[in-house]
């Protein structure tokens, strides 16, 4: 996300910008963001659903399908639905369509026909994301996309004019060239095998430069087929039954603040998903609040509220939607010190990390996600990851994960107009440049630097710090089990430390509980007739945590369950 509020700087803000810009894609300006999490009005998330009248209601419509909200999911059922026949309707409360994120995870198709990617079971990658949600999610979703992503991807990227795809994961992005697709980690280290990683992070996944631009075209794409048009500054308010199926929906215009009644056939929830009320991470992520975590969202509505209100989760309800159980707050890590655009000192990367109370509590050398959870129960949810002056051949040997640092350059040899290489390359001047912002901090002793952190047990710090050299020089690490390879001693001053606090939540997800044809179930957990969910409203994708063995799993699955939530709404099935 972009354009940091205050709180959302320094430590808080390391996740941002790995799942969204720090400016607005189409024209460069910085965008203002919101780190305050409304409540609704309702004391209960779900609050009463609304009573309209006739006179309320200024015109009628019927269609096919409406798609409600066009965000990632939204905008690609619009274009599914227009392409596949159906006279679609879009509604959208922003005053245009909207983008977040960049990475998407892709396996097989083009990653693996142009950038040779390893040959990964595809069963392994679907267990893996069953475990990491506990086994709350359903198999059937995961599965979906994992054999036919690839497909739908060429779909996706079908209508994109002028798109740049890029060799490798480190080329240099030419100027003008906004619009473009790059591998991620490819090519892999020579050394590297994610087979061997506590929490491995497979080698798919590609990244858009901007979807903002993407989005637009796909836009144009629908509505070049004469049957699609999207009304802006419109509120979905309610749906509207027969019976036990949905037959449309009522519509806020929020220039008139009369309402458009619009039949038909089918209703597709685009919604995203609720982190902006609080009344629902009351309900469905109340750990969120109680660990203090920062939210944030850069897209408005034209009233100037926060778009991300759980609006679908709440029609869909009233029309007797059954909620998904064990929400997944996104919460992934990105490393301590951050910058303005998100990017952390020293990422992720497993060096030594200590609590307040001067004690090592964890194997640091996990992903994001895992390091969020564990920084979330240590006291005051604050520690630090401390690095001396080999950090820069050490980077090398981490994992290409998400939130690593991999790389050691001048700004000079870095890769140019290449977000995705920025975030896993760091050069010396970049971290001197931290330390003088007091984004990280810089001593010649290890006793020195421990004085730097506020509220630390010093006397166990530094007896934590010698029995780390101690496992570090056995070469086995059996306190935390961290890998072998990454067990360096703190010996070569200066010596650096990074605090790590809560990271932003970019989302919570959880949604109407549904299935891999983007079905809508009721609390008997029987399909309600004409209704559609894709995107963070569309539920059982995700669970307890956001899985962080693909990157781009959140972005990816919007869009390609967008795709098929379009083609089943149209044709009914």
């Amino acid at each position: 996300m972009a354009g940091l509020a205050t709180a959302g700087i320094g430590a808080a803000g390391m996740s941002l910008a790995a799942c969204s810009p720090a400016k607005d894609q189409n024209t460069g300006d910085k965008q203002e963001a919101t780190t305050e999490v409304e409540k609704s009005a309702s004391g209960d998330w779900l609050g009463k659903e609304p009573e309209i009248s006739d006179a309320d209601v200024e015109a009628e419509e019927e269609c096919d399908v409406v798609v409600i909200g066009l965000g990632n999911a939204g905008v690609m059922a619009y274009r599914s639905a227009a392409e596949a026949g159906a006279n679609t309707i879009a509604i959208e409360k922003s005053e245009s369509y909207n983008a977040t994120g960049g990475a998407f995870a892709l396996i097989g198709g083009m990653r693996e026909e142009r950038w040779h990617a390893a040959d990964i079971d595809k069963e392994e990658i679907i267990n893996r994301h069953m475990q990491e949600c506990g086994y709350y999610v359903k198999r059937a979703i995961i599965r979906r996309y994992v054999y036919e992503v690839g497909d739908v991807f060429n779909w996706i990227i079908e209508p994109l004019t002028d798109l740049y795809i890029a060799e490798t994961s480190r080329d240099d992005i030419p100027d003008g060239k906004e619009n473009n697709l790059i591998p991620d980690s490819y090519p892999l280290p020579d050394w590297y095998d994610y087979r061997a990683e506590t929490c491995p992070t497979f080698p798919t996944s590609v990244g858009f430069g901007s979807l903002q631009i993407a989005h637009g075209e796909q836009i144009a794409a629908a509505e070049s087929t004469g049957n699609a048009k999207a009304y802006y500054g419109h509120f979905a308010e309610k749906l509207i039954k027969e019976g036990d199926a949905v037959t449309g929906v009522f519509v806020r215009n929020a220039e008139t603040g009369k309402y458009k009644k619009i039949a038909a056939k089918s209703v597709i929830l685009a919604t995203g998903d609720y982190s902006s009320d609080k009344s629902m991470l009351e309900a469905f992520a109340p750990e969120t609040l109680a660990n203090d975590v920062p939210a944030m969202w850069i897209h408005a509505d034209v009233e100037g509220n926060n778009t991300n209100t759980g609006d679908g989760h709440r029609m869909g309800t009233w029309a007797g939607a059954r909620m998904q159980q064990h929400h997944a707050p996104m919460i992934h890590h990105m490393g301590g010190g951050a910058d303005i655009t998100g990017k952390g000192v020293m990422g992720i990367d497993g060096f030594l990390n200590i609590n307040l109370l001067g004690e090592r509590f964890m194997n640091e050398d996990v992903p994001g996600q895992q390091i969020e959870n564990q920084i979330e129960m240590q006291p005051q949810h604050k520690t630090y990851q401390i690095f001396d002056s080999k950090w820069p051949e050490q980077v090398s040997k981490f994992a290409p994960g998400h939130g690593c640092v991999n790389y050691c350059q001048s700004e000079e040899e870095a890769p140019k107009n290449n977000s995705g290489a920025g975030f896993n390359t760091r050069s010396e001047e970049f971290v001197e440049n931290a330390v003088a912002q007091g984004n990280c901090l810089k001593a010649d002793t290890i006793d020195e630097l421990l004085a730097q952190m506020e509220g630390m047990d010093v006397d166990t710090a530094k007896k934590t710090i010698e029995r780390y050299n101690e496992v570090c020089k056995s070469g086995t690490d059996t306190d935390f089990g961290k890998d072998s390879r990454r067990l360096w001693a703190l010996e070569n001053p200066p010596y650096y430390a990074c605090a790590f606090e809560p990271a932003i939540m970019l989302v919570c997800v959880g949604g109407l509980e549904s299935d891999e044809n983007c079905h809508v179930y009721n609390e008997d957990r029987q399909i309600i007739p004409g209704l559609y969910a894709c995107g963070n409203v569309q539920g059982d994708r995700f669970a307890v945590n956001y899985p962080i063995s693909l990157k781009g799993l959140s972005v990816g699955m919007a869009q390609f369950y967008g795709y098929i939530a379009g083609q089943n709404a149209a044709s009914g099935k």
